[in-house]
């Protein structure tokens, strides 16, 4: 196989990481881990001040060296001043996350037998510029060239709408992972698929439905021996991971039990499915009013959404599934696995967006106008899969969203997932928060604002971009600023225009104009997690020596 073209698809998951590519006859495949596992465990634990294990065996060590086992460190992804320490070396979010991409990267090349260096990495469509950045960051870290960070459930709809391209669907996207929630409505209209809105939870997941099963057999514990085995970590994880697999078994079995042991008392915790789904009760209340918001975002009703996508291995749960039958009056579509969906839409993605020569851009432009001369009796739901899809060894130029030949094009689109905007001073000299670029704008994006000069004789003006829902400072994030100086003295109310210019991969362009003399400043925004040039550095160094397996 040559490695032309390859850009790998990767759900750097809170539980559980994937990732997938596109092949010359334009099927996204998932590969397997060195473990020859479709899914990597998100774990890693240390066992020497220069080494570390990622994934399975990383798993093991839960219980008996937990306090140098890391999970659940996507939770803690744009957080500035988070850091770890283990056998005295301290680790942002960053450089753990880069170790999980730099085990599935080691993986990937041994699999393909080839160096792979572009990779197109998802995250939460509630996602913060923070956030992203730290990804985009832990990617570089990694050894990756990180072309685009695309947002979960996108890469999710597109795994399933590429197929039913052609046709018009509306999409729910339900996608709880194992510590991250979103929900996102996408249309399908044609060979675009847009998203119209998203809402989601940075603090819900998979995990905390097994807190609340570990909280119960905890709380019978003390009850009975006086005892509470949450208060030190070895008896902690154990009973955490018992807990994990109850609840994995209460997904098909009615009835499930929970060994106990701690400080020489034992007992085992019976627990049947209609307990666990009432402790639970208040965690899926919450996934329910999320969609309803991100409906009413999308000025659409349960009767609008044709079908409901799940991803996220905690949808397996079939307390999830209940509910989602009875909001929307629909079963959640089947044949989806939701532990892989988002890492092949990604790489589905990743060459729609970067790679218009790739041949799997042909096959999909010759199967769409085979489907075109025959839409008047077909079904969108018959579009050929991927995997039926020929090869094209040659292909003609094409650009996203951008149809040549006669032929149609695949335009994927997404949203702006928070409001960026600018701090002014109102008419009393008050600081405000004025939106340029509303939640959910279609991306890309340009928007222009014109304001003026607060003050007589300045000289220079400072811009301050805002991301967040707010109008005063404090409610918001200041996510860079732009200054314009070396101006002749300027009085008050002369005129000053602001563009913000957004990508679809999320970067942002600010122009700064004195409307007068056009002289104009101009910075570009770029995702940054929030570690420096130095400390980037830094971490390359120590990611470059450490063993990492």
């Amino acid at each position: 196989m040559s490695d032309e073209g390859i850009i790998l698809g990767i759900d750097l998951g809170t539980t559980f990481s994937a990732m997938a590519y596109v092949d010359r006859y334009g099927k996204p495949v998932i590969l397997p881990n060195g473990e020859g596992q479709p899914t990597t465990p998100s774990v890693i634990h240390f066992y020497d001040r220069e080494a570390c294990v990622v994934g399975e065996e990383a798993v093991k060590m839960v219980v008996v060296d937990s306090l140098n086992v890391v999970r659940f460190i996507k939770r803690a992804m744009g957080e500035p001043n988070y850091f770890l320490e283990f056998f005295g070396k301290s680790y942002s979010p960053q450089e753990l996350s880069a170790i999980i991409l730099r085990k599935m990267k080691d993986d990937a090349e041994e699999a393909l037998g080839f160096e792979v260096r572009d990779a197109v990495i998802t995250v939460p469509a509630y996602f913060n510029s923070a956030q992203r950045g730290a990804t985009n960051e832990a990617g570089t870290l990694a050894g990756f060239n990180v072309l685009s960070i695309i947002n979960e459930p996108t890469a999710a709809a597109i795994a399933y709408g590429v197929e039913r391209l052609g046709g018009d669907r509306n999409l729910l996207v339900f996608d709880l992972g194992g510590g991250t929630f979103d929900v996102t409505v996408m249309e399908i209209r044609g060979t675009t698929l847009r998203t119209i809105a998203t809402d989601g939870n940075a603090e819900l997941g998979g995990k905390d439905f097994d807190d609340r099963l570990l909280n119960h057999v905890a709380e019978q514990f003390l009850q009975k021996f006086g005892l509470d085995p949450r208060d030190e970590p070895q008896p902690y994880q154990e009973l955490y991971e018992r807990c994990l697999h109850a609840k994995i078994s209460l997904s098909s079995k009615p009835r499930a039990v929970i060994p106990v042991n701690f400080r020489g008392h034992r007992t085992v915790v019976p627990v049947t499915r209609e307990e666990f789904d009432s402790l639970t009760q208040d965690l899926v209340e919450q996934c329910a009013d999320t969609c309803a918001i991100v409906l009413e975002k999308a000025k659409m009703r349960w009767s609008d959404i044709d079908d409901v996508l799940l991803a996220g291995g905690s949808t397996r749960m079939p307390i999830i599934q209940e509910t989602l039958r009875r909001l929307s009056g629909k079963v959640p579509v089947a044949g989806v696995n939701p532990d892989e969906c988002v890492a092949l839409g990604a790489s589905l993605a990743a060459v729609f967006r970067h790679r218009p020569k790739h041949p799997a851009i042909q096959a999909y432009r010759q199967a769409l106008s085979r489907r075109g001369r025959t839409e008047s009796t077909a079904d969108a739901r018959s579009f050929p899969s991927a995997a039926s899809m020929p090869s094209a060894p040659s292909s003609p130029s094409f650009a996203e969203g951008t149809p040549s030949a006669g032929l149609p094009g695949v335009r994927i689109t997404d949203v702006a997932s928070h409001p960026l905007g600018i701090v002014v001073l109102d008419s009393a000299l008050r600081e405000r928060i004025v939106s340029l670029i509303p939640q959910f704008t279609p991306l890309p994006c340009e928007k222009r604002g014109r304001f003026a000069y607060a003050y007589d004789g300045m000289t220079a003006v400072r811009v301050e971009v805002t991301e967040g829902v707010g109008e005063v400072r404090d409610e918001v994030t200041v996510i860079g600023e732009v200054i314009l100086d070396d101006l002749p003295p300027r009085p008050r109310g002369t005129p000053i225009e602001v563009v913000y210019r957004y990508t679809l991969n999320q970067i942002l362009e600010v122009d700064v104009t004195d409307v007068e003399t056009r002289q104009t400043r101009r910075a570009t925004m770029r995702l940054r997690g929030g570690l420096s040039p130095e400390a980037m550095e830094a971490a390359r160094k120590r990611m470059a020596s450490a063993n990492i397996h």
